[in-house]
């Protein structure tokens, strides 16, 4: 059975359409970047579930950090389809990568340049935007993860700005982050989606602590941690949007950050497929390669089928975003499509590397680890299928 060019279905096209020359070459850098000064870094950093910061220099000197973000403010001015490919690129080698290229992007770049102010996209979009600082995003409480509107953390007004108590967790970047776009209640009283505002936390605010947790199922080279506030003092120029208006800037990139999610996952899996093809021409197995069992060709197939769907619904999605045309439907369709896909293929290859896919040591092992946390960040499966059922009905929310 002859390998499978797996970088041929996911690099020449995007949903049917031959990439630009000037995308072309932003994937082959992407790809180059990380082949040769970054990959070296990961394995440690996913055994000691830290982030390794060495891998930032070479990302930013490449400029493949500042995503969508307009260049006037330090972003790469990307349109969404490109960025997507980049993003689905360095994922296919490791998914942490994706999350940090898809940073600048996300929810917390997007809301400084939708609801900020100048002041504040100088101040911390800019650095975001050009990769020389990290930032999270602290919506997440304990006792809130799918319904973020029920948080309890909250903020009293004072002379010098306001004061916040309560913690976030399950952030990203939480040791590692120069600021955190994060919400608390500024209304006493106020319930659900009312009340909230939203507000940027320095890493070294006082009264802040941040710590880190380990023995995560996947996305391991990511530090995610807990944002403890007691007391914590943030300056009143901190504020950002209006106050009592901090869930719109908190759900003001989410499609944007659901598309990113879904490019990730998407390479993912074309991960997944160059790990498996490559393993099946090796391994041998009752005198016959392993690629040569019918079982195996129908895993395999499989596996492609979930790839092409994957990539076609996420470009459309991109492309839709690009053509300023509504995109909420695609983008949460694409992301349900590939984040279950995700979970089916990386369960079939550690399947068909049997006793090897338990260890560690291999890819796939990783992938279906990091499979499993896709299915819930970002908005679970479930969530993503309410939340298309709503759309159907006339009831949209987010």
């Amino acid at each position: 059975m002859r390998a499978i060019r797996t970088d041929e279905a996911l690099l020449n096209d995007v949903a049917g359409t031959p990439l630009t020359s000037e995308q072309a070459m932003l994937r082959e850098t992407a790809r180059a970047v990380v082949e040769s000064k970054v990959l070296t870094h990961m394995a440690d950093a996913e055994r000691d579930e830290q982030f390794p910061p060495q891998v930032v220099a070479p990302l930013r000197e490449a400029g493949l950090l500042g995503g969508t973000i307009p260049v006037e403010w330090g972003g790469a001015g990307l349109d969404h389809v490109s960025h997507a490919l980049v993003v689905e690129e360095v994922s296919s080698r490791w998914q942490v990568l994706g999350s940090l290229v898809a940073m600048a992007s996300g929810p917390v770049g997007r809301g400084l340049l939708t609801h900020g102010t100048d002041a504040q996209r100088e101040r911390w979009l800019r650095p975001l935007a050009e990769g020389t600082a990290l930032a999270g995003y602290a919506l997440t409480e304990p006792d809130s993860g799918s319904d973020a509107s029920a948080m309890r953390t909250r903020a009293e007004r004072t002379d010098a700005g306001y004061v916040l108590t309560g913690a976030k967790t399950w952030i990203d970047w939480a040791n590692d982050g120069d600021f955190f776009l994060t919400f608390a209640r500024t209304e006493p009283g106020s319930v659900g989606a009312k009340g909230i505002s939203a507000f940027i936390v320095p890493h070294d605010a006082p009264g802040l602590t941040t710590t880190i947790m380990r023995g995560k199922l996947g996305m391991r080279a990511l530090s995610v941690g807990e944002l403890v506030m007691d007391e914590c003092e943030v300056a009143a120029e901190n504020l950002v949007g209006e106050p009592g208006r901090g869930f719109a800037v908190a759900m003001s990139a989410l499609e944007e950050a659901r598309l990113m999610v879904a490019a990730r996952i998407s390479g993912g899996i074309a991960g997944v497929l160059r790990a498996v093809a490559a393993y099946i021409e090796e391994r041998e197995l009752f005198g016959r390669k392993l690629g040569d069992f019918q079982m195996t060709q129908a895993k395999v197939a499989d596996m492609v089928v979930a790839l092409e769907c994957a990539r076609t619904l996420t470009f459309r999605a991109a492309m839709l975003k690009d053509r300023g045309l509504p995109a909420s439907r695609a983008v949460l369709t694409a992301k349900l499509f590939a984040q279950e896909a995700y979970m089916d293929v990386s369960r079939d290859a550690v399947q068909l590397f049997g006793a090897y896919g338990m260890s560690e040591e291999y890819e796939v092992n990783r992938h279906f680890r990091d499979a499993k946390v896709s299915e819930v960040t970002g908005g679970t499966s479930e969530i993503l299928r309410i939340l298309l059922s709503e759309q159907v009905r006339g009831r949209s929310r987010r």
